[in-house]
């Protein structure tokens, strides 16, 4: 499901390489969409592996799009329609 509302953030991509603050404090607010406050320790894990990939996706230019797409189609629990849709918003938000 490619579809995040069609914002107009869905083609944004990372305009450069994160610097290392940026990168945590991006992967600190994802984390925060993809988990709730009793998640236990296999959801963090799961979230976890999905914000390394989602990282590499930016990493090689993917767009907004694209990561929610590709996190969507993993199947986690961790991250529905809803969760997926949510962390492109924020992804959206950041890359502006």
């Amino acid at each position: 499901m490619a579809d995040t509302n069609g914002d107009a953030g869905d083609d944004l991509a990372a305009p450069r390489k994160l610097e290392d603050d940026e990168a945590s404090s991006l992967r600190t607010a994802l984390l925060g969409e993809l988990l709730g406050p009793d998640a236990d320790d296999a959801a963090r894990e799961d979230a976890s592996d999905l914000l390394d990939y989602a990282f590499a996706m930016i990493g090689n230019g993917k767009t907004v799009s694209y990561v929610v797409k590709e996190l969507v189609d993993m199947g986690m629990e961790v991250c529905d329609d809803e969760t997926a849709k949510r962390v492109g918003a924020r992804l959206a938000e950041f890359f502006r």
